[in-house]
């Protein structure tokens, strides 16, 4: 099947078993296109857990673009599904895109910038935990840094504003000191 038909068929099914078999035949094919398969991503037919179990797939049989991978599909999730449950599943995503490269800062950032503070949901916490683990990996830790003084702002908590201010700026003058 040439990439025309696969982005025909992703594009415009209605039918969750023709996605399935035309993404599995891809896949087996070595089919590695990551643009292609944003296209079956965004295919409106298809339920969070379809997504998802397709970001997993893609992302394993294609190691090479897996970081790309779990990043559109935590964007995908964020944006098109509305439910609480999501949260979790989009800052999963990220925690995998960081697995793929973990000394890039923005899945850290985008995990932060998902939290709603009216629905105080994903839990602080678990993203905090995430970014703080991200902080020795990164190629700069001051965006986390300041990244984590502005979340910590949204949530209220000054001396931890202040504290990771003073981190980012701390960092800053030790990098260009040097």
């Amino acid at each position: 099947m040439d990439k025309y038909h696969y982005e025909y068929i992703f594009k415009n099914s209605k039918n969750s078993d023709e996605l399935f078999d035309t993404f599995d035949k891809a896949v087996k094919e070595g089919i590695e296109d990551f643009e292609l398969y944003k296209i079956l991503f965004w295919n409106p037919a298809l339920s969070k857990n379809e997504v998802c179990m397709f970001v997993k797939k893609l992302a394993s049989s294609f190691p090479k673009i897996a970081y790309d991978v779990y990043m559109w599909g935590a964007k995908v999730v964020e944006l098109s599904y509305e439910n609480d449950d999501n949260f979790e599943a989009v800052v999963n995503f990220y925690r995998k895109a960081a697995e793929a490269n973990s000394k890039l800062s923005e899945p850290y950032i985008r995990a932060l910038d998902c939290y709603n503070p009216d629905l105080k949901i994903p839990q602080p916490n678990t993203i905090v935990n995430f970014v703080k683990k991200g902080m020795n990996k990164v190629n700069d830790p001051s965006i986390l840094y300041y990244k984590l003084s502005e979340f910590y702002g949204k949530l209220g908590n000054m001396e931890l504003k202040s504290h990771y201010l003073a981190q980012g700026e701390k960092f800053i003058k030790k990098k260009f000191s040097s």
